[in-house]
């Protein structure tokens, strides 16, 4: 390891989390700059390296991205401390719009509210559309994308939606397969040396415990479910979605909003806010769990959420990293991610259906979304144009 001491990792990564707006892109292009090309911690090789990984796993890519950086400079101490820096920042943040929010929302007019639906809207069809041109290239990937929002729409049973990304990655598997003969013949020959059988074993031990939490939630009766249900359904959304913070909003729309735990209102609030935050979109679930009844005390609450919804990610980047290079080769893998990332922006796109069914009122409505999905295609600071979208169409509004 490096001679670089955890908390300088720390600091670095803390003043990243209070600058870094844009999303991922954005932030592994602040990543490259400071650690390759400033600091020189990393090789171009191994900040590669990482970004594949990050971009292979589910979770949020820019935060696993920290977290493998960390893990190359300094171990398991510097995973932590570049998450910590990172995240902190927003998620103490988000946890504060909560709980301010529980007291002062009521304060905003229905109109407020709705100009909020349609902000976040707009959003969500933005990210929805960067994700259909990068995740729906074959004509398999769009019929899939369609079927899962069609299923999602009209059959909306609780815990579905899992069920349907596992199929996903089945179907991918099966058409790459198709596609390409020889995916499933792509094993390299396992290694023979003690160090890699070391590798092995310890990439075993963290995906264990990656499984572990699923098994006990399976295991355990429903009726000691409890405080429980609501940690395990941040850390079942963090495994099972591919692409970032966007990616993860219908499942937790599901899992709180649909079961009435949360408001729209508030849900839609919340997102609004979140993109005006730096630092990873997944500090969502901070603000999600401040509003949750885990415990009596919501900043608890939103400490179980953020630690939930983050977990997955150390553990699959543990697991994952001492073996990467026979996990890049790994086609089938890639095949499998290729089906769900379909059905993720199925997910999102039947959000988006049942979204604009209930927030789109009148004509200017559709045409306040148009214009804002425009501006969004611009270079525009994204705070810029939501606070901007936000008092415009809220003046309009009181003139007509």
């Amino acid at each position: 390891m490096k001679s670089i001491s955890a908390w300088q990792i720390f600091w670095v990564f803390l003043r990243l989390g209070c600058t870094s707006f844009g999303g991922p892109a954005a932030h592994f292009v602040f990543f490259h700059q400071l650690f390759i090309q400033k600091k020189q911690w990393l090789s171009e090789a191994e900040y590669a390296r990482i970004l594949a990984l990050a971009q292979l796993l589910p979770g949020p890519t820019s935060s696993q991205a920290g977290i493998g950086i960390g893990y190359l400079i300094k171990g398991y101490s510097g995973a932590f401390a570049a998450w910590l820096g990172f995240s902190l920042p927003s998620a103490v943040l988000m946890a504060m719009a909560a709980i301010a929010g529980q007291q002062y929302f009521q304060l905003l007019n229905s109109q407020s509210f709705h100009i909020i639906q349609l902000i976040v809207l707009a959003v969500i069809c933005h990210a929805f559309w960067q994700m259909f041109q990068s995740f729906c290239s074959a004509f398999w990937q769009k019929l899939l994308m369609f079927c899962i929002a069609v299923l999602t729409l009209y059959f909306p049973i609780s815990g579905a939606h899992i069920v349907l990304l596992i199929i996903a990655g089945l179907m991918g598997y099966f058409f790459e397969c198709y596609r390409k003969r020889n995916i499933c013949n792509t094993l390299p020959a396992p290694a023979e040396s003690s160090m890699a059988r070391q590798q092995i074993t310890q990439s075993l031990f963290w995906f264990s415990l990656f499984l572990l939490p699923f098994i006990f939630f399976t295991a355990l009766p429903s009726s000691m479910h409890g405080a429980w249900q609501n940690a395990f359904q941040f850390y079942q959304s963090a495994s099972m979605v591919f692409g970032g913070g966007h990616v993860v909003l219908p499942l937790m729309y599901q899992d709180f909003v649909l079961s009435q735990q949360i408001s729209a209102e508030n849900f839609n609030a919340g997102y609004a806010l979140a993109q005006l935050m730096p630092g990873p979109l997944f500090s969502f679930a901070s603000y999600i769990g401040a509003f949750l009844e885990i415990s009596p005390w919501p900043w608890l609450n939103a400490f179980i959420a953020t630690a939930a919804i983050f977990l997955p990610s150390f553990l699959l980047m543990f697991a994952a990293m001492p073996c990467w290079s026979w996990l890049m080769q790994q086609q089938a893998l890639r095949a499998a991610v290729t089906g769900m990332n379909a059905a993720v922006a199925g997910l999102l796109f039947a959000m988006i259906l049942h979204m604009g069914h209930d927030y789109l009122l009148q004509f200017s409505d559709l045409c306040f979304v148009i214009a804002l999905l425009c501006l969004l295609r611009t270079k525009l600071p994204i705070w810029l144009i939501l606070i901007g979208g936000f008092m415009g169409y809220s003046t309009l509004l009181n003139l007509l």
